[in-house]
């Protein structure tokens, strides 16, 4: 507390607003699609570390045991996830996305209202509007920012909105909250696909004994433990959240502590 944390970050979005505004006017780049099995490689450059033209590639070899098929096996889930990741993006943004708890975004906005040489517009959060904007005397509004906070009912869930602004503040609360709602959605997908699988018809299921009688077949059971049904999922799609469709300039995380005591652990390796 009071070591100039926020004035700092201020400072940097002053001091990069060119940066910030040529990255968002290119488009996101699409990425290479994961490998589709293990005896696919996927090249990096961790991969020619230490080559030797004709030496025997000793990873095959070290892929047969099962430590090595374990370790393929999560670099791939590692690929698959940061692949998915990636198709969500839909737009750069110039803009720094500040991550931070409740209590304090207020202070972000008094601070971009107190240090910020130019007009300084705050739209959403709970009861600002866009009438909310601060000129300092003195000043040359050269430099005029634009600060959106993500949060409440009202807030507006497009990323391309988003990604108009200089800033976007938001909540870890609003953060955990909207990557909940998306991780159901795609069990729910997954779920509609399984139960649209194909079924067997009557013939198939039943069978003749030595008589010639038909008799059932004997239904086949899953063992393990039984999965909860996902909630529905009236969209018929994944319900991502806008925040992770924005590809931000830069990510600002404010008491960083709540990412280890309060978001949950599949959040903090996603995002």
């Amino acid at each position: 507390m009071g070591l100039g944390k926020t004035i700092t970050s201020v400072s940097l979005i002053a001091a990069t607003l060119e940066s910030a505004r040529e990255f968002g006017s290119r488009q996101p780049e699409k990425p290479p699609p994961p490998p589709k099995s293990l005896d696919e490689p996927y090249l990096s450059a961790s991969h020619f570390s230490g080559a030797v033209f004709g030496m025997p590639d000793i990873r095959a070899e070290h892929a047969s045991s099962s430590k090595g098929k374990g370790k393929a096996a999560k670099e791939q889930d590692r690929l698959t996830a940061e692949y998915t990741r990636a198709c969500r993006i839909k737009t750069n943004s110039r803009a720094t996305l500040i991550v931070c708890p409740l209590s304090t975004v207020s202070n972000w906005e008094d601070q971009f209202r107190e240090h910020w040489k130019g007009d300084v517009t705050v739209v959403g959060g709970c009861g600002s509007t866009p009438k909310d904007t601060m000129t300092r005397s003195g000043h040359p509004s050269c430099n005029p920012l634009r600060v959106y906070v993500y949060h409440g009912n009202a807030r507006k869930p497009d990323p391309l909105f988003l990604a108009d602004f200089d800033a976007v503040i938001t909540t870890y609360a609003t953060l955990a909250s909207e990557y909940s709602k998306q991780t159901r959605s795609t069990d729910s997908v997954k779920t509609e696909q399984e139960e649209d699988a194909p079924y067997m018809s009557e013939d198939e299921c039943v069978e003749t004994d030595e008589c010639g009688n038909l008799t059932p077949k004997p239904k086949v059971t899953k063992c393990g433990v039984k999965r909860k049904k996902a909630a529905p999922n009236n969209t018929g799609g994944e319900l991502t959240s806008p925040l992770q469709c924005v590809n931000w300039f830069r990510v600002v995380l404010d008491e960083a502590q709540y990412v280890i005591t309060q978001i949950p652990t599949p959040l903090r390796i996603a995002y």
